[in-house]
């Protein structure tokens, strides 16, 4: 009999802790430090005007994210604000991704019997570290990695208790969990949903009402924890607790009344969703703004419906905590990829669902005759790996300092101007706090579309006195915001740009005149007081 990663095999825990540090950071060290959109967008921005007061002094610079919980974020803000070299602030980032993997690991040892061996966890770490999404947002900020560990964690909690127990504090602990990470980046949403169709997959329904209870009050619990606050302040501001989106229910006047959801990867029927991991087989941006191919959603769909039908077959003979805790992982899986399909179809939020479909495969390879286990385990690794293409979200070398930003000196009473499409708003930070940042032109604000908003940028900048600065990058899309800006507000640069030292890309100041224009929006009777 192989050796097993049981309680009473400490050798083959600390192989799953060892694997579960050493992958992740060998990973990184051949990625290097992250370079992504969102981190020049909000993830550094958003603590800032949290901490600095500028939730009312900006309007809009992160533009539809500048309203993302902040909180966990903090921690990389404080880094770089600090000064923390490059992989410092990579190995921080990469700490989520460790801990998803050491738990799917353990989840494995569970689940997998006497067959979790030294081989098993390898070929398990092989695989869920390099798949499209995991290898992808390693050690970035988009957050999808604390998502995965928060899930992992909600379902070794749930999968490590005797089911014949159905211990109530065991879900409530899960919907804590769950609900906390909600809290912190909403798209967990899905996944707390896949808890319920856990719930739900057990075999003893009469005990379906006392779990399903638990599993709520935890959720709702952990998630008041981590935005009731966040939520609460936007109510205030803004008259909806998750401003901008869901503004088709809540019908804040500061934008307008549209989800303000990314939904170009959201299938559009039934036949759609079936497809969806058909068609990741195929490198292609159907699910992904970069060409990704990965075939493990595919491996963890036809994976659990063998593994329920396996196990209902051999029912009676069946090991009956074993056969729940298979149940259990199933349900929170095909639920999960169903109302993960239908929120976003993003291929990166799968993250959770990607690590289970990697356990999945090597659930299956338990049914190959011992001497055949670890040639399979090799064999499939490989092609797996070999067959997945991943895409890269910008990354760059490791440096002394992870972000550098140094604004050109401004007079105190400026007004620094937006009007791209480009993630700008990390540059903000680099502002004086008495500088503000008014975009007039990105992904929620637009010339002549009369959301509060629009006329508070419009009425501070017709009202602002002292300089003005138009902050731009590089690329064309600068160039056409440029003459937008222009052309909507008579904003029209007076002079050469003075350039803005940084790490993270190419910045420009550049000073603005005023130049007679129509009114695009009528002010109301009462000006907005922002």
């Amino acid at each position: 009999m192989p050796e097993s990663l049981s309680r009473t095999s400490p050798p083959l825990r600390h192989w799953a802790l060892l694997l579960g540090i050493a992958l992740p950071l060998l990973a990184l060290l051949l990625l290097g430090q992250d370079r992504n959109w969102d981190l020049l967008n909000y993830h550094l921005y958003n603590p800032h005007a949290w901490l600095h007061g500028r939730l009312l002094l900006d309007i809009a610079p992160a533009q539809v994210q500048s309203w993302h919980n902040p909180l966990l974020d903090v921690p990389l803000y404080a880094m770089t604000r600090a000064g923390w070299p490059g992989f410092v602030v990579g190995l921080w980032l990469t700490v989520p991704m460790m801990l998803a993997l050491y738990l799917l690991l353990r989840v494995y040892a569970l689940l997998a019997a006497n067959a979790a061996t030294r081989t098993g966890l390898v070929a398990l770490a092989l695989i869920a570290t390099t798949g499209a999404a995991a290898f992808a947002v390693l050690g970035t900020c988009f957050n999808d990695a604390f998502v995965a560990a928060g899930v992992m964690g909600s379902l070794y909690v749930l999968l490590r208790e005797d089911p014949d127990a159905d211990r109530s504090s065991a879900w409530l602990l899960a919907g804590a969990l769950a609900g906390a990470t909600a809290g912190l980046k909403l798209t967990t949403a899905v996944y707390c949903l896949g808890l319920a169709g856990a719930a739900i997959a057990m075999p003893s329904w009469r005990q379906l009402p006392q779990r399903g209870g638990a599993l709520l009050i935890g959720g709702i619990a952990g998630f008041a924890l981590t935005y009731g606050y966040w939520g609460n302040l936007l109510w205030h501001l803004h008259g909806n607790p998750f401003f901008p989106y869901y503004n088709q229910i809540f019908h804040s006047t500061d934008a307008t009344w549209t989800a303000h959801a990314d939904e170009r990867f959201v299938p559009q029927s039934m036949r759609d969703a079936l497809l969806i991991p058909f068609r990741l087989l195929h490198i292609g941006r159907r699910y992904s703004e970069i060409k990704l191919r990965d075939p493990r959603l595919l491996i963890g769909i036809v994976g659990y419906a063998l593994l329920l039908w396996r196990m209902h077959r051999r029912d009676a003979n069946a090991d009956g905590a074993r056969s729940a805790r298979f149940r259990m992982l199933a349900g929170f899986f095909f639920v999960s990829f169903i109302a993960w399909a239908a929120q976003s179809g993003i291929y990166r939020y799968a993250l959770p669902l990607e690590l289970l479909a990697c356990l999945a495969l090597m659930l299956m390879l338990e049914w190959l005759p011992p001497r055949w286990y670890r040639i399979g385990a090799i064999v499939v690794c490989l092609l797996v790996v070999v067959a997945t293409h991943r895409p890269s979200w910008g990354r760059s070398h490791f440096e002394p300092a992870f972000v550098r930003v140094q604004m050109p000196s401004l007079p105190h009473d400026s007004m620094v101007v937006l009007s791209s499409q480009s993630p700008l708003a990390y540059a903000v930070t680099a502002l004086p706090d008495d500088v503000a940042a008014i975009a007039i032109d990105n992904n929620l604000m637009h010339p002549g579309r009369c959301t509060m908003l629009s006329i508070a940028a419009e009425h501070r900048i017709a009202s602002h006195a002292g300089p003005m600065w138009l902050l731009r990058g590089g690329d064309a899309l600068d160039d056409d915001g440029e003459q937008r800006a222009q052309r909507s507000y008579g904003l029209v640069v007076a002079g050469a740009c003075a350039p803005v030292a940084s790490n993270l890309g190419d910045l420009r100041l550049c000073p603005l005149r005023r130049d007679p224009r129509p009114v695009l929006c009528a002010m109301p009777a009462s000006a907005p007081g922002r």
